[in-house]
């Protein structure tokens, strides 16, 4: 499966890039490499995806997204908190 085949939402490990060497050092220079986990923030159709990864987020055109091989993987959600109501504060 291929990065572009991905919709919003959707969390991927990538798998390989096939893509020409410069480019290639491009993506792996912004953390876009083999072992990586994206997810899809944004689907823009034909003209490509936003991804992010980590805190950053990155545009990609529906080419490059095609030369990307990925896999989807589930991501555990975090524990939610328990409401807490803030105390009132001596002073």
């Amino acid at each position: 499966m291929d990065l572009s085949c991905c919709g919003a939402g959707v969390c991927a490990r990538i798998l390989g890039l096939d893509v020409e060497p410069g480019m290639c050092l491009r993506l792996r220079e912004l953390g876009i490499r083999p072992g990586a986990l994206v997810e899809v923030m944004h689907d823009a159709g034909r003209q490509g995806r936003v991804l992010a990864l980590g805190a950053e987020r990155f545009a990609l055109d529906a080419q490059t997204c095609a030369l990307i091989a990925v896999e989807p993987v589930e991501v555990a959600a975090a524990p939610a908190e328990p409401d807490r109501l803030a105390e009132p504060v001596a002073v």
